[in-house]
């Protein structure tokens, strides 16, 4: 049984498609559930932004409504708009990689024939100009400009002429900086309200900058490694991703070292007392189980046993660290005002 009924499949008696509304929105919807869970994923990074930086701002303003309810406003309407570009960016590169996505034998709604070009191309449009409307109506200049430049970035990552995702570093690369610019769009919420003092407090913006190049550093940690898991349709595509070059063990060498990396700096930023004690714990946690599951991933590539699926595990590790930077920026810049 077909996992997503297949709307072209309908013909009326002169040969041509049928497309009603009802079929056309069916298709939003195919495209839509095919790519919220990463939508939500760079969504709570944006939730995670925020929280990194208002803890000063709330303490500070003795938790005065009309200090909160300016962020906390900006704040939904900024991670619904990161929501909405990067589930339309996922579904652009979906489209641009049907073939090469068919290859790899992935079932998505594209490369599946389930949707139309025509129909993915509506999808994308309508999801980045609703992204773009609900970062506008923040009324925030800087809101407004880290958007555009998640459009900007994610337009880049896909577009053949461009095509980030098939040079050398600037695949993960780009994927990182996305991250990190859904996390600064978080930030940005609590700009231009009527108590900005936390936004010029030094622990604020180290705690957030911190948070930020965390979930970029992530990045380079579980993408390189999905990567690995198409090595061989991207081989044929003529891309240059991290594992065609350095091959499968060093990637994963590489991902076990940005890990522990992450873990030192936090302990360092600790010592100098610009970070928390309970942020870096969390984040030691959760880079212990990830260099866990990568040595186990080393241990059967060197067996020949290694059957590299990373995805089901990548989403939940991206999910804890926002949540653990998230409450430990929290509990950190209120025990300190």
């Amino acid at each position: 049984m077909c996992a997503y009924p297949n709307p072209m499949r309908d013909q009326t008696e002169t040969g041509k498609s049928e497309r009603p509304k009802s079929r056309f929105l069916l298709c939003q919807l195919i495209l839509f559930q095919s790519r919220k869970k990463w939508g939500i994923v760079y969504s709570l990074a944006t939730v995670a932004g925020l929280f990194c930086v208002i803890g000063n701002g709330l303490v500070m303003s003795g938790f005065e409504m009309e200090n909160i309810l300016a962020p906390t406003s900006n704040a939904i309407l900024l991670s619904a708009a990161s929501f909405m570009i990067i589930i339309g960016m996922y579904v652009f590169n979906d489209l641009v990689d049907a073939d090469i996505d068919r290859s790899n034998g992935k079932k998505r709604p594209i490369p599946a024939g389930d949707v139309s070009k025509k129909q993915a191309w509506a999808f994308i449009i309508t999801t980045n100009t609703v992204g773009v409307l609900l970062a506008l109506m923040t009324f925030n200049l800087a809101s407004q400009i880290i958007a555009l430049m998640v459009v900007l970035v994610g337009f880049m990552y896909s577009a053949p002429k461009v095509a980030l995702k098939d040079r050398f570093l600037l695949k993960t690369l780009s994927i990182a900086i996305t991250m990190m610019l859904c996390a600064m769009l978080g930030s940005s919420a609590c700009c231009y309200t009527s108590n900005a003092d936390h936004i010029a407090n030094m622990n604020s913006l180290i705690v957030a900058t911190h948070a930020i190049l965390m979930l970029g550093a992530m990045i380079f940690v579980t993408s390189p490694v999905s990567d690995a898991a198409d090595i061989t349709g991207d081989a044929l595509a003529g891309r240059c991703t991290i594992p065609i070059v350095i091959g499968r063990e060093n990637t994963i060498k590489m991902s076990i070292l940005f890990a522990i990396n992450m873990s030192i700096v936090s302990w360092l930023l600790y010592s100098f007392s610009t970070i928390g004690l309970l942020t870096a714990i969390l984040v030691t946690i959760i880079v212990t189980v990830t260099i866990i599951d990568m040595v186990r991933n080393l241990k059967q590539l060197r067996e020949r046993a290694f059957v590299l699926d990373p995805r089901k595990k990548t989403m939940p590790l991206h999910m804890m660290l926002q949540a653990s930077l998230a409450i430990g920026a929290m509990s950190f810049q209120t025990l300190h005002i």
